[in-house]
Formats: C-alpha cells, structure tokens, sequence
C-alpha cells in the first residue's frame, strides 16, 4: 500500500536504470568511485539508497553500510561515531562476517569489561578490538580526543573491519552535507570535516562511499564545484520526479483500479511526479474509497494542504529570513520575472535576484526554461498561494 517511509523491494517503482549501474558499479572491485545523488527532499534518494542496499545484501562478496545524517538527534560528532560503529558493527554481524554473541545494539551500552570479553572471543585483531573501545569511549564521552582524531577514527572503523573480513563495504551517507553541522566541543566541525574525510579516503581501498544531498548549494560546496573537496570523485546522477506512467502504474497497482486518463492527469497536476506527495495522495484516494476520478483527486489534495501543510512546511518557512519570504511568495502568486518580483515585493530588481539566488542554494527556487523563476516544490507553492502570508 501507499507508504510516507522510503520504499524499496516489491515497493520500489522506476529507476531500474540507475538502480542497475549503482549496483554494477558499487559491486566490482575495479571501481574506486561511488555516487553522489543530487535532487531536492521528497523526490526519492533515500529510497534508491535503501533499493540498492538490498540488492548488493545479495553479494556476499559485498557489505552495504546505511546512515541518514538527518536521523542524528542530538547532531554531535559523539552521536555519529557511535552510530557509525553501531550500524557497521550490525551489518557485518548480520551478514555473518562479524560472530558476535550479543547483538551489536546492545554492545555499545555495555559496561567496558563486558565488550572486552565479548570482542576477545571475536576473530578479530588486538588493533581492530581496542579501535572499537576507544571510538566507544570517545562517544560516551569518557574520553576526549581532538576533532580530527575522533572523525578519523569513525570514519576508517569501516574500512578496517572490511579489510579484516576481507570483504568490499559500501558505505552510504545520506544528506551528506550535514556533517559539517556535526558538533563537537560546542563547534561546528564545517568544510574542514569534508576536507578532513577526502583526504582520508584517499588511504582507503576496501571501502567505496556514496553521498546524497537535496540542497544544490551544499552539495556543490563538497562535490560538485571545482573547489570542492570532492570534485569529480563520485559519479553524480540527479534524482528527479517519476515518469507519468511510473506515477500511474504505482496508484493501479496499490488502488486496485485502473486510474482514468482525467484523473491521472489532475493528480500529476498537482504532485508534478513527486514521489511523497504522489504516495500521500495515493493514501488519501485510498481512505476515500470509491471509483477515482478527477474530483476524487481535488478532494484529495484539498485533504492535503489542509491537514499536512503546515506540518510539512511551516517550520521550513519560518527558517526563512524575511525578504527571501516576501520573494517565495511572490514567486507561488505567479510572478516569475525579478522585475515584477520586484514590484511585487516593493524591491529593487537587483534586490531581488540576490535572494533568489539565496532560495536557489537552498533548494526552494530554480530558474525555469524560459529564463525566469519558479518554486520548485509544486505543493508548497500551492500551499503558500492559500496562507496569504
């Protein structure tokens, strides 16, 4: 059925291409270079990082490591080292390459006698073993190194019990940018935690990572410019909205019905093949019942910006200084010209191509084919054209 999480498996529709070439790509040993995934939130990265998790769980000779920047709850180089370990540790431990007695969640809250004697009845090195206690001790805070040493630390804890097991690890990092939020002593570690990690991977060989981002400008500040520590070191591949007959296979297959022309027409007007808001409005059409129709449709996006809108956009909005909100709102009421943004706004033109360049590294404006501007979330266009904000 129709589902708000990422989705992959018997769920997973579309993107067979890419799905292949990550796959093939990030299974042979001869390739030293992993993906960067580019596109704005709700459009379905993680779900193509989670798809090809499962089928490279299909190579032995290959173990998938997953971690969302975004799922970081107190956001402190602590908190990413310890998951780090703890999803590195689980996924190795599950693939049967890592025999621990106990499982690796639980391992990590243990008392330091206890992991001691769990690890030394492990096949593994004294080095790998005291590696583990230290990057432990270092997220309990019961030690404390600088930065640098702690992020590369978690960083090589990967690679180095990929080359124990003699195995390949593939490690996905989504929203990637974030790390340099990660906080440390109270600090920000910023660029210096990307450039730190490039020159790391350059000593690494049993590891391949990929990355993610939705925000266009922080992607381009660590791989995609010439100036970043990343350039060219990942083979970037933008993830965009589903094809139109993607879009109507997903809503027959999960609605049990055949989708009339008029009705897919209407639901692809409003969620412009946007993975989220095609499967929430694919719930809400669900929970309606009934034969599905064009009506059924508006009803049903109404529903959305209604209960949903809000919760999906308001904090997002406030986040915004004042004048870039004044610009996204002329741009949802249809100006697309800066010159008439500009009247709009009671701003200089100039003015205002300074802040639309601003919401563009932010994700929330691109320019569109004829030169101008639009938002480029459809819904949360729609969305703000009903606050009157």
């Amino acid at each position: 059925m129709f589902t708000l999480r990422p989705t992959y498996g018997e769920d997973f529709v579309d993107r067979e291409e890419l799905l292949v070439e990550m796959v093939e790509a990030l299974s042979s040993p001869r390739e030293r270079m992993g993906f960067a995934l580019v596109g704005r939130r709700r459009m379905g990265k993680t779900s193509v990082f989670l798809e090809v998790v499962r089928r490279l769980d299909e190579n032995p000779r290959v173990i998938p490591v997953y971690l969302s920047l975004w799922d970081l709850v107190e956001g402190t180089l602590g908190e990413l080292a310890q998951s780090l370990v703890r999803e590195t540790l689980e996924r190795f431990q599950e693939r049967g390459r890592l025999p621990l007695t106990v499982r690796a969640r639980n391992l990590l809250s243990a008392p330091l006698d206890l992991l001691r004697e769990v690890l030394d009845g492990v096949r593994i090195s004294v080095r790998l073993r005291r590696e583990i206690e230290i990057l432990l001790l270092f997220s309990r805070g019961e030690e404390r190194p600088s930065a640098a040493d702690f992020l590369e630390r978690a960083v090589l804890f990967p690679e180095n019990l990929a080359r124990e097991t003699g195995v390949r690890c593939v490690l996905f990092l989504d929203e990637f940018p974030t790390l340099m939020e990660v906080k440390h002593a109270g600090q920000a570690l910023g660029e210096g935690a990307v450039r730190k990690l490039r020159t790391l991977y350059e000593r690494i060989e049993h590891t391949v990572l990929s990355i993610s981002g939705s925000m266009r400008g922080t992607m381009e500040a660590v791989a995609l410019s010439p100036a970043a520590a990343f350039w060219r070191q990942f083979v970037v591949r933008e993830v965009g909205p589903l094809p139109k007959p993607a879009v109507d296979t997903l809503l027959s297959r999960n609605l049990g019905q055949r989708v009339p022309a008029e009705a897919l027409e209407a639901l692809w007007e409003f969620t412009h093949g946007i993975p989220f808001y095609v499967q929430f409005l694919g719930r809400e059409l669900a929970r309606l019942g009934g034969k599905v129709t064009a009506e059924a449709v508006a009803q049903a996006g109404e529903e959305f910006l209604r209960e949903e809108g809000d919760l999906l956009f308001r904090e997002e909005w406030t986040h915004l200084a004042p004048k870039e909100r004044k610009v996204a709102m002329a741009l949802a009421q249809g100006h697309s010209a800066p010159t008439a943004i500009a009247q709009a706004v009671g701003d200089t033109p100039n003015v205002v191509s300074r802040y639309l360049l601003y919401l563009e590294k932010k994700g929330l404006a691109e320019r569109s084919g004829r030169g101008d501007w639009v938002l480029t979330d459809p819904v949360l266009a729609r969305w703000l054209a009903r606050q009157g904000l």
